[in-house]
């Protein structure tokens, strides 16, 4: 990357490092850094994603702290989904300097370079250097967040399946404890495939639990 790109790199995002190896790095995507034997940007999405937890979870609490705690998470899911970032990308227009081959720009290719954006700008310039750059770039989104309306995980899953022409299940079979405090084991296929364990006290909420962990992994808003 020239020095030409990491100048309007820095312009867009307000920030200017003081490591220029790290905004590098967090645009090099692993195609890229396999082809040219550099390091990529993957551990750096790890830790940005954490930071985007923690910031979203901050952010959240200190504006809607009489909010239910479900209502909270399920913002905080919106906010971090790759469907809420990616127009944060493209608005900061940055998602044209990442370094890939063979790849397209998808959404979850700019969540992932936002998450390891975020990284670099905390190893750089610390705490308050991330949260001002997290208030920034997301504005719009954190402006409307308040106001969207939410479902539950089992019905965000289950839209998602009938969208792409998935099967749905659940098994829930195990019951253990007392009766007066019982704990549901619940299982989750896609296609007749186990993608996840689910617990809770109560069926019902087995179930949600199991499909909170598929909307998370795979990311669904």
């Amino acid at each position: 990357m020239d020095t030409q790109a990491i100048n309007e790199i820095e312009n867009r995002i307000r920030y200017r490092f003081n490591d220029k190896r790290l905004l590098v790095r967090a645009f090099t995507h692993s195609s890229f850094a396999n082809a040219e034997n550099v390091s990529d940007n993957e551990v750096m999405e790890f830790f940005g994603d954490a930071i985007l937890e923690y910031l979203s979870s901050e952010y959240l609490y200190a504006r809607f702290a009489s909010r239910r705690e479900g209502d909270l998470t399920s913002m905080r899911s919106h906010i971090v989904s790759a469907e809420g970032l990616y127009p944060v990308v493209k608005k900061l227009d940055i998602g044209r300097y990442l370094q890939i081959l063979n790849g397209e720009l998808s959404h979850k290719t700019f969540a992932n370079l936002y998450e390891a954006l975020l990284c670099a700008i905390y190893l750089d310039g610390g705490m308050e250097a991330v949260r001002k750059f997290f208030l920034f770039s997301l504005a719009d989104l954190l402006k409307t967040v308040g106001t969207l309306s939410f479902k539950d995980s089992k019905t965000l899953l289950q839209e998602y399946c009938q969208k792409n022409k998935m099967t749905l299940r659940y098994k829930t079979d195990d019951r253990e404890g007392p009766d007066n405090k019982p704990t549901f084991h619940c299982e989750l296929f896609v296609d007749g495939v186990k993608q996840a364990d689910g617990f809770g006290t109560s069926k019902k909420n087995s179930e949600q639990d199991a499909a909170k962990k598929i909307v998370t992994k795979w990311r669904i808003d």
